[in-house]
């Protein structure tokens, strides 16, 4: 039987620690509207800070910071090192997106990004640092395997979406602002390998958050898929804007992004209605519609469509060209 993998990704705690002591933040606030990067002060990045210090001039951290305006931000740099998978000298066990591919520069700028961590990390031995400084983990991971254990996610999420993933990974940072869903296929695989990326605050140790980062790799691929489809509604991406907060703050950038959060916003309030979790429900609609997602009550009701036609609708994607509809509507 699967179950939920909680555990911390020593190469992306590395990245995350390398742009903790850079000038990742300082480069990113002024488009995005915040760092994306921890500011909190406590004895693990206090650690990190004074460990790293000292190699602060290192070639390694001009070039990250000379791939962030190329859009080496927010999911980027966490698919990177998750690509690196189980392996331990830094060559990619998985392909990243074309996406993050093309936002850190293409696959030449990715390589020397790998050679360079390598070589730094050789040097200052980080990972040795990181095998004694990660016992500050130890509450938080118990934290999210008691969140990680309280509900057949897997089965909820599988039976909802009418398929089936590889493996289902909750990792955990601290040093980072956001939570991301990423997964990883391959040639001829159909079923995924999914990894679910945690901030460690309250609000993203919870059931909705879990919900949300492991529905996107259902989702997200099919918004790819039909993207055709997709654009044939992007007049109301121009009827959203009104409500949309400043900058990165509603969650979305692009139409498609916009998509994706609609439906996984609502998709997390439909799930967490079925858990009987009722008012955290109602907390998360309010909440996104405050961020400008005018359009879930509306998803919601297709959702519900959906569950009583599954004799129809055999599986999310089949449904979903039926569920873009929803974005014909004036709101």
């Amino acid at each position: 039987m699967k179950k939920i993998n909680v555990y911390i990704n020593s190469y992306l705690e590395y990245m995350n620690s390398i742009l903790l002591t850079s000038r990742y933040n300082e480069i990113t606030e002024p488009y995005i509207g915040y760092g994306l990067m921890t500011k909190e002060e406590n004895e693990y990045t206090t650690r990190i800070k004074y460990f790293l210090d000292k190699y602060r001039n290192d070639d390694i951290y001009q070039y990250i910071e000379s791939l962030v305006p190329n859009g080496f931000t927010f999911s980027r740099p966490v698919e990177l090192m998750l690509s690196l998978g189980n392996n331990k000298d830094f060559s990619m066990q998985y392909t990243p997106s074309e996406m993050c591919i093309e936002y850190c520069g293409g696959m030449s700028k990715i390589k020397e990004l790998l050679r360079l961590l390598k070589d730094y990390e050789a040097k200052i031995g980080f990972f040795a640092f990181f095998d004694e400084a990660k016992k500050y983990y130890d509450p938080v991971i118990e934290q999210a395997k008691e969140v990680a254990n309280k509900y057949p996610y897997i089965s909820i999420l599988e039976n909802e979406y009418g398929k089936e993933q590889n493996s289902y990974n909750y990792i955990l940072s601290s040093l980072m602002i956001g939570n991301y869903g990423i997964s990883f296929g391959g040639k001829g695989k159909t079923k995924l390998d999914i990894y679910s990326v945690f901030a460690t605050d309250g609000f993203s140790i919870s059931e909705a958050v879990l919900f949300h980062e492991f529905s996107h790799p259902f989702i997200n691929p099919l918004t790819e898929k039909y993207i055709d489809l997709v654009t044939k509604y992007q007049s109301s991406h121009e009827l959203l804007k009104k409500y949309k907060l400043p900058g990165f703050k509603s969650g979305y950038g692009d139409w498609c992004e916009c998509v994706n959060e609609h439906l996984v916003r609502a998709m997390v309030i439909h799930l967490l209605q079925k858990c009987n979790l009722q008012d955290m429900a109602t907390k998360m609609l309010d909440h996104d519609l405050c961020k400008g997602y005018k359009y879930i009550p509306l998803i919601l009701e297709k959702y519900k469509y959906y569950d009583n036609h599954r004799d129809i609708y055999s599986d999310f994607e089949t449904f979903y060209p039926t569920l873009l509809e929803v974005f014909s509507i004036i709101i």
